[in-house]
């Protein structure tokens, strides 16, 4: 593995969110620093579908479809492997604190394991500390205390509680298709769902009562409607994401527009579609805490920064290498990307980490 700490500093662009809008007025410019960029972070022959980046961006960790899982800082010259069970590792989550780690593994029927950095014969170690069996799981997602843990499956989300692993409340499946993304809330009340037959879920995380359902399964993408006899796209949500207090939420679908709307009234704040868009990375939309939004660009190349009030974007971060799967910090203020290369007919990936600066005045 190779490690570069890169001060790299990108420069912006403003967007018009939606088509034949006026510009909002200029905002101040918002930038992020390349903090680090690791090459070659798998193991030979290894492929990586997860990614999970600490509060604090002390920790960034790697899942294969293997089941190894590796950790490192920024800095370190080499990472700590383990797992190595035969279950593809589908997602990874550090809890606010970054001292645990959650992986969700799978391979017919899966499992839940919860990692904490230990010292053994004087090395540096990821113990695992709890194993819970789980059926066919696809994400996590711990609230904002780090005392609960939610896992999404294809059919149902479950609640557990993190210091005794036991299930605290089981949300069925409210969509007639299987699920394609969730957010639980970092005040925990809130619980976002998104169907693979195009629609969102809004439900009251504590009571388990549903709120609403919206429907993305309409194309927004600008351009020529498809000629008679040929049927609409199909439009689902891939990446979705509430604000920390539940108030606000978000969803890129598979066309990559940007939603985000109003969860007491269901208003629609923001529809930003591009022609050009494609599908985003998972996990690559996250709320801050003032409100902004972190998504991704409709190249995958990069991120941009949303200030919902003023229904204006811009380009925090771009790169020449398509992102296939990000882990955007808690409070939104760093990110990291998996990317990849074939140089010499071999498959490496590399992981690009990013800081973000405060709220911009203006």
């Amino acid at each position: 593995m190779k490690t570069g700490l890169l001060p790299v500093i990108v420069a912006t662009a403003t967007l018009v969110i939606g088509c034949g809008r006026e510009a909002p007025p200029a905002l101040a410019p918002v930038m992020a620093a390349k903090v680090a960029d690791v090459a070659e972070v798998n193991t030979p022959g290894g492929f990586l579908d997860s990614i999970a980046l600490a509060r604090d961006v002390g920790y960034v960790a790697t899942g294969e479809r293997g089941g190894r899982i590796r950790v490192w800082a920024p800095a370190d010259r080499e990472p700590i492997t383990f797992g190595g069970y035969h279950q593809a590792v589908v997602d990874l989550a550090f809890s606010p604190s970054g001292d645990l780690l959650a992986s969700l593994g799978r391979h017919g029927e899966g499992a839940l394991r919860l990692w904490q950095p230990a010292e053994r014969a004087g090395a540096k170690v990821w113990a695992e500390v709890a194993s819970v069996p789980m059926g066919r799981c696809l994400a996590l997602r711990f609230d904002g205390s780090g005392t609960r843990l939610a896992v999404m499956c294809e059919r149902e989300v479950l609640l557990l509680d993190v210091a005794t692993r036991l299930e605290t409340a089981r949300v069925p499946n409210p969509h007639p298709e299987n699920m394609t993304a969730f957010d639980l809330a970092a005040n925990g009340t809130r619980l976002l769902t998104a169907g693979h037959e195009g629609e969102v879920a809004f439900w009251d995380a504590v009571t388990l009562a549903p709120i609403r359902r919206i429907s993305v399964s309409r194309s927004r993408r600008p351009g020529p409607r498809p000629p008679p006899g040929v049927p609409p796209p199909e439009v689902w949500a891939v990446v979705v994401a509430l604000s920390p207090d539940g108030s606000r939420a978000a969803a890129v679908t598979i066309e990559g527009t940007v939603y985000v709307w109003d969860v007491a009234t269901g208003a629609e704040l923001i529809v930003d579609a591009h022609a050009e868009a494609s599908g985003p990375p998972a996990g690559s939309l996250r709320f801050a805490g003032d409100g902004r939004l972190l998504a991704p660009t409709g190249d995958r190349r990069g991120m941009r920064l949303f200030d919902v009030s003023r229904k204006s974007s811009r380009i925090v971060a771009s790169g020449g290498k398509a992102y296939h799967a990000v882990a955007i910090t808690d409070d939104a203020t760093g990110f990291a990307a998996i990317t990849s290369d074939l140089a010499g007919g071999n498959l490496s990936y590399g992981v690009e980490i990013w800081r973000l600066p405060g709220k911009p005045s203006g």
